[in-house]
């Protein structure tokens, strides 16, 4: 691997050492639209994703489906998006379920750098969720993310980093971590296990954005998930993680917001 990291972290003080209130917790991460991809088969397994993310203490959903540009164009995903959108709407309670928002799970792979991401960003925020390839590390990678971050200036999450973390060598990691522009999405699922463990330990990550997702996809094996993530974030040990996640809430409710009032 070549060297092509420099430095961006940021200057901002570390998430712990801000004074912190109450927030609205947000999933980042779900696959909830009915009939969209590999998510909910219909807008029944939809509700009741929703309504268990309710009860465990989500109040903002977005509904990010997979987007892949080589199958697909983002005109016709997005006329997808809508139709299942509606259909979602026509069970959607607001007393039992979380706010919704729409998205997109992005795939990365050569040639998005060009790509329209118009209508793709996680709604009202200006951010765009990348997943990262299932395929061995390429330098093209961090070339894209370069591209994104700082000749088009958009907003980046990379999506499920725990999952990163599993399939990449330490180096690369930390290479990854070194873009302080980045916004980081762990899944809830690194979280499971009897045990509290620091899914980021052997990082120097606590200068970073985080936020956690479900990446739910149904009632069953990937059902919604996120109360285990607050059970194990209440823990000292990950105090650095809670702290930001919390600042990350606040700071894109506040966004979202912005843009619902205006």
């Amino acid at each position: 691997m070549r060297t092509l990291r420099r430095s961006f972290r940021s200057s901002e003080p570390p998430a712990c050492s801000r004074k912190r209130t109450t927030v609205r917790n947000i999933d980042f991460h779900s696959h909830i639209l009915p009939g969209m991809d590999d998510g909910a088969e219909n807008a029944e397994i939809s509700a009741g994703q929703l309504t268990r993310l309710k009860k465990q203490g989500v109040d903002r959903v977005f509904l990010t489906s997979h987007f892949d540009f080589r199958r697909e164009t983002p005109e016709n995903f997005i006329k997808r998006r809508q139709s299942a959108y509606e259909r979602l709407m026509e069970v959607y309670d607001a007393d039992t379920m979380p706010e919704v928002f729409t998205g997109a799970e992005i795939y990365m792979a050569r040639g998005i750098g060009e790509l329209d991401y118009s209508g793709l960003e996680l709604q009202y925020t200006d951010t765009y969720l990348i997943e990262f390839p299932r395929e061995p590390f390429g330098t093209w990678m961090f070339d894209l993310i370069e591209t994104l971050l700082f000749e088009r200036k958009m907003r980046v999450m990379i999506a499920h980093v725990n999952r990163v973390t599993a399939a990449y060598k330490k180096d690369i990691c930390g290479s990854l971590f070194d873009y302080s522009g980045l916004v980081f999405q762990l899944n809830c699922e690194a979280f499971h296990g009897l045990f509290v463990s620091d899914p980021l330990k052997g990082y120097n990550v606590s200068d970073l954005r985080f936020v956690i997702g479900t990446d739910t996809h149904d009632l069953e094996k990937r059902a919604p998930d996120y109360d285990v993530a607050l059970k194990k974030l209440a823990s000292g040990r990950l105090s650095y993680l809670r702290e930001s996640i919390m600042h990350n809430n606040e700071r894109f409710n506040k966004r979202i917001d912005k843009k619902l009032q205006g």
